[in-house]
């Protein structure tokens, strides 16, 4: 009696678990909220489709990550693709996030920014504004940035505040850097860099 319980159980799981595998497998592909275009950025399907009908996007939010596990998300005004296979996508009023691995986050602010969606390349320009966690806000002419391993450079005359004080320099790198087999992500001005430092009542003013 007991051994054929348990052989009925046995067929009833042979039958059941793969149902179930079956299940999950259709959840994860036919009812995912997002999608991704050629560069790894993730679109709903609604926005999504219009791009691919080559149409313009309408208050857009959309994601992806780095190589090396840096989480960006960004939204705009609006979104153009070049075609309806777009390989070029031009946003208006672009602001997002980038988490970096280590634990600094970065937010950035541009009138306008250009996708080049097969080499995950980013140019922002007209008004940019760079905000990071640990107190550096800085202004750019433009930033190019490489969304495959979240290197920064601007482009042009760069000023900044911060903790320490006001900076003003040629450009801004964020770069990658290895101590003690540990990544760390730097902040490097360069080029002419001028530094002006808060006098000691401006410390006790903050």
């Amino acid at each position: 009696m007991r051994q054929g319980f348990y052989s009925r159980s046995v067929y009833f799981l042979k039958i059941v678990l793969p149902m179930i595998a079956i299940g999950l497998l259709a959840t994860v592909f036919l009812f995912t909220t997002e999608r991704t275009i050629p560069g790894g950025l993730n679109f709903s399907p609604a926005d999504l489709d219009s791009l691919e009908s080559g149409m313009q996007v309408i208050s857009p939010r959309f994601s992806g990550s780095s190589e090396n596990g840096d989480v960006y998300s960004f939204s705009a005004s609006r979104i153009l693709p070049d075609n309806p296979k777009p390989k070029i996508v031009t946003a208006e009023s672009l602001s997002g996030q980038i988490s970096f691995l280590q634990g600094t986050t970065m937010l950035l602010n541009a009138g306008k920014a250009v996708f080049q969606l097969e080499d995950r390349t980013m140019n922002l320009f007209d008004g940019m504004t760079i905000v990071f966690s640990d107190g550096f806000r800085a202004h750019a002419e433009q930033m190019f940035a490489d969304l495959r391993n979240g290197s920064l450079e601007t482009v042009g005359t760069v000023t900044a505040t911060s903790p320490m004080g006001d900076i003003e320099a040629g450009k801004l790198r964020v770069v990658t850097t290895e101590e003690n087999g540990e990544e760390n992500r730097m902040i490097w001005f360069e080029d002419g860099v001028t530094l002006h430092l808060k006098t000691s009542s401006e410390f006790q003013e903050d």
